[in-house]
Formats: C-alpha cells, structure tokens, sequence
C-alpha cells in the first residue's frame, strides 16, 4: 500500500509540488508570525537582572535603579556599593567605588557628548563593558556606577527573571496579532493540502471499485498528503532559517533591534503543520462518500442569505446611538455593539460574494459571466480564501484612523523648554529650549538628588512617537501579510480548479475559446474576491470609524493597501503559468483518475 503513496505521473508530480510549495509558504510565514512572542520574551530575560528588588534578609551590596534620559533617549543608571566578595554577579564583575562599567552603545555616547550635559551623572572611569548578552537590545544605554549615593536600598540576589508586568499588555496585543495573521495562514495550508482533490477522491473511488477499504483509501490519502506536507514543512523551514536573520537586522521594537538569536519560533510548528495537512486530508474524504462501485455523493450547500447582514447593522446602528445621542442607557450596551459590529464583519463576506457574483453574471462579456457563475455557484468557497482579509482590512482601517488621531499626542502636560525635578520638593525648571541646556540642568539635579524623577516633553514625545509607530508598523505588516496569504490561498485554490477542470478548459479551447479569454477568467475567479473582500472590509472600517467620530486613515495606509493587493494579485496570478498546458488538446484525452 506504501507504494501508493508516491506520485506517479506527470500530473500527480505536479499536484505533489503545488501542494508541497504552499505547505512551505504557510510555514515560512507561520513561524515568522510566531517569532515576536519569542523576540519578546527573549529581551525582556535578558535584563532581568536590571529588576532587582530591595531585600534586606541577608545583603550582599548595596542597589539603586534610576531610569535617566538624554535627548529623549532612555537610559538606565544603576548605582551599587558595600559589594561583598560572596555578592553574585549579573554576567560581568560589578564595578568597585570610582569605577563605571558600560554598555557598548552608552560607551560611545560617553565619547561624544560633553561632560557637563551627561559624564558627570556617571562619576567614575570607564574600567569595562557590560556584555551585550545581558542586554536588552544590542543598543540599550545603560551604565553601572559604583559608589555610595542617598537612598540604596540592600540586596541580597540579583533578579534573574523581568517584571512582567510591564510586558504584559504589549505580550497580550502581539498576541491578538498573531492570532489574526494565524487564521488566514492555517486557511492557506488547509487549501494547498487540497489541491486537484477531486481528482483524488477519483482515483480512490476507482481503488474502491477495485475492492479497496475505507480504511485503505483513508490510509493511502493521509500518506501521499503527509509526504508532500513534510517536504513543504522542511523548505519552509530552510526559508525561515534564512528570512530569520533578515527579521533580526531590520525590525525594531521600541525603536531597537532584537538578539538574532531571540528571534525564533516554537519549532513544534514544524510538527503541527503536517498534522493539520493529514487531518484536512482525512476529513475532506469523510465529506465525500465513495462506495464500491466508485460512486461520488457531494451535499449541496444552501446559498447565504441577506439575513447575514443583520448583524454588521445593529452594531453600527449601535456605535451611531452611543456616540452621538447623549443617552447613558446605550453606554451600557457599548460592548454588544461592538461585538455584532466584529461578527457582522466576518459573517456578511460570503452574501457580498455571492451579491459580487450576480452582479457580474449580467455582463455582456463571455469571459465574465464564466467566472461570475462559478462565484456565485458556490460563493462561500470563494470567500474561504480571503476570508481573514475582510477582518484584517477593517481592523487596520480603524486602527490606522486611531493612530492618525493620536499618533501626534505627547501624552504629557510638561511644556516645551521646561525640566520638571521630582525629588522631595517638586518643581520646574525653564531651559533656553536647547537640549543641550536641558541636559545640563539634567546633570545638575542629578548630582544633587541621584534618585530624583527628571523629565522633559522631549522623552514622552519620543517615547509615544515610538509607541504609535510599532502599532502603526506591526498593523500595516498584518494587513500586508493577510492580503498576501489571501493571494496565496487563492492561487492555490485556482491552481487546484485548473487541474480539475483542465478537460472542460480543453474542450473550451477546443471551440474556439482563445488562451487570452481563459486567462480573463482565471484572473477574475481569483481576483474579484480578493479586491471585493479588501474593499468589504476597508469600507466596513470607515463606516465604524464615522460611527464612532473617529478620523479617517491617512494617505500612507491607502499606499499601503493598494501597495499589498497589487502584490496579492500577482500571486493570484501564478496559475497562469500552468493554464496553457494544462488546457492544451492532450487534456482531452486526460486520465480522469491520473
């Protein structure tokens, strides 16, 4: 029975490939989802040394933590004194009273600026340097400083894990972003695993036929699909390899880059994803009952009604009511709304493709009218493939709005030009406005007060700067992702289509349907989808945005958009390259169970 596994044949060798090339796509692209949590995870233990608390059962040094700003860059000043010699260490010998260990990237900035604006607050000489293994980024600006200063505290162990806490909500939003880019990719396996699988389920119903079991054609399936499934899984791991030290040198978080080698995934995707394969396989037979005499019996679905849109209209009407009527009883009900205005997104795609389908259908054009019927023949399938794009279009849409409303916002009522010292007796000091001022009146108070809270506009600027710009970065590489997986998935399933259909596009050709016709077809069967779904969303994004007096997006989303669904339809595009053979006049004569 092993023997059936393998492909054979020109046909099945190219059924093999395609289902094995989108395998390694969603691998590739699934652990490269994956890798933030691990990044993540990986620069926060790093410093967990930096988090060390006060404990005074049994000191072994002296420890003052002091978060530090120049030019709004963040630093960190960690004094330390009275080390004893049983004292642990955090990966480096801790300096003794008139020396200072540094960071590389606060080695440098020592050389460059001068002393009054930013060495004085280090007093000391330079004696070593902090490994970057214990940093948090390669360029983290941080400085140990021995000598006594007011208020140390005692400690008796360096920390050696973070305070997740203040990871905590960052860790929960990579972790909704993940599984929003997860569902469409685990789509797109599932789709490339059944590629030509009615061609299969033929040639099973042929082994029935035969006098094989269910059991054997299970077996025989869940082994061919497992085999391609496993070669796709090893590429896709190779790519990933090779795309995860691109990831490590060009995405930033916060501004910085992370340790090349905190940038991995679980390699338990590596398994998972040829299981999936293998189950989608096995469940796809048990949709399909094939007898002993090769008989095939598919259920016919019943078409989506108007009644999805319900949803999508009491929970726009509802953010309406609760935005715009001062009615304190709606506000209670926000929550409701919200949720039917998330279901109603993710319900309506199939009744908008179907509505897609039928509206084409009244074209004049031939070639429109094959591709619409085959829309709206089964409309759901067709809205399988881009169905993550309708969520992921309108969450990018109302974050984007959100991001253009409040990227700007300091979140400070410090003015410009003024440093405020918190440090017992709270007060504001007015610099020229240089940063060159500021950070001498920086240097000042921190000599005078080591542990004293210094602020400037400067650093929560920059600060919330950065913030928006990771979740502006990480929503546009979302959406991006889902609209390029859609094209994938779509391709896919159009490749599988062509293979299915290769003898009726034959015959086609055969009286008198030119390759360019075929060609408009294929385009619009993947391509109709793709943008009504992009546009669904988009539009289903803006209307939620006015519901709730949001801003609209900006002119660099809509770059961004267009930039990402041009891209999607050259990947939908790829089965162009096999429709010339696969509906050349040899196809006619085609094996069905080939």
């Amino acid at each position: 029975m092993a023997g059936l596994w393998w492909p054979r044949g020109r046909g099945a060798w190219a059924r093999f490939a395609f289902t094995a090339f989108g395998v390694a796509v969603g691998v590739t692209v699934l652990m490269l989802c994956l890798t933030a949590q691990s990044a993540l995870q990986g620069r926060s233990d790093r410093s967990g040394w930096q988090y060390t608390r006060a404990d005074a059962s049994a000191p072994v040094m002296s420890w003052l933590v002091v978060t530090d700003y120049f030019a709004g860059e963040e630093m960190l000043r960690i004094h330390v004194a009275d080390v004893a010699s049983s004292a642990p260490t955090p990966g480096f010998p801790l300096p003794r009273d008139g020396e200072v260990v540094a960071s590389p990237a606060m080695q440098r900035l020592f050389e460059s600026t001068p002393d009054d604006q930013l060495d004085l607050r280090y007093p000391g000489t330079v004696v070593g340097t902090i490994p970057v293994d214990v940093l948090s980024h390669p360029d983290q600006l941080i400085a140990v400083v021995g000598g006594r200063v007011p208020d140390m505290f005692p400690v008796t162990a360096i920390a050696t894990a973070p305070d997740h806490g203040f990871f905590a909500l960052t860790r929960i939003v990579l972790g909704i972003a993940a599984l929003v880019l997860l569902v469409p990719v685990v789509v797109f396996v599932a789709m490339a695993t059944r590629i030509a699988a009615a061609q299969r389920e033929r040639r099973l119903a042929a082994l029935r036929l035969v006098g094989a079991t269910r059991w054997q054609t299970t077996v025989i399936a869940a082994g061919e699909t497992a085999i391609a499934a496993c070669a796709g899984t090893v590429a896709g791991w190779l790519a990933y390899e090779a795309l995860r030290g691109v990831f490590a040198s060009s995405v930033t978080y916060e501004g910085f880059l992370f340790h090349p080698d905190d940038v991995r995934a679980p390699l338990a995707v590596l398994v998972a994803i040829p299981v999936l394969a293998v189950i989608v396989s096995v469940a796809s037979l048990r949709r399909v009952d094939v007898g002993p005499l090769g008989i095939v019996r598919r259920a016919a679905s019943k078409p989506p009604t108007a009644m999805r849109v319900w949803p999508l209209i009491v929970g726009l009407c509802g953010l309406v009511l609760v935005t715009y009527l001062p009615m304190d009883r709606f506000d209670q009900m926000t929550p409701i709304f919200v949720l039917a205005t998330l279901a109603g997104v993710v319900v309506v795609g199939p009744w908008v493709c179907l509505q897609a389908g039928r509206l084409l259908a009244r074209a004049s054009s031939a070639t429109t009218v094959l591709a619409a019927r085959r829309i709206e023949q089964d409309p759901k399938a067709s809205f399988r493939a881009a169905g993550a794009l309708v969520f992921a279009a309108f969450a990018a849409t109302y974050l984007s709005g959100m991001i253009s409303a409040y990227g700007d916002d300091p979140g400070t009522a410090t003015p410009p030009g003024v440093v405020t010292v918190f440090d017992g007796r709270d007060r504001q000091i007015v610099s020229d406005g240089t940063v060159a001022d500021e950070e001498r009146i920086r240097t000042r108070e921190a000599l005078a007060a080591p542990n004293a809270i210094i602020n400037t506009r400067r650093e929560f600027a920059l600060r919330e700067q950065r913030r928006w710009d990771d979740v502006e970065s990480i929503t546009h590489f979302a959406f991006t992702v889902v609209v390029v997986v859609a094209g994938c998935g779509l391709a896919a399933g159009a490749v599988g289509g062509l293979l299915e259909r290769r003898r009726s596009f034959a015959l086609l050709r055969a009286a008198g349907t030119t390759l360019g016709q075929l060609r408009r077809v294929v385009l619009l069967e993947t391509g109709i989808p793709l943008v009504s779904m992009t546009v669904l969303g988009v539009g289903l994004g803006v209307l939620t945005l006015l519901a709730t007096g949001g801003p609209l997006p900006g002119f660099g989303f809509a770059a961004v958009v267009v930039a990402g669904l041009a891209a999607a339809l050259v990947i939908a595009a790829a089965p162009l390259l096999v429709l010339r053979r696969s509906s050349g006049p040899e196809s006619v004569r085609a094996d069905t169970f080939s």
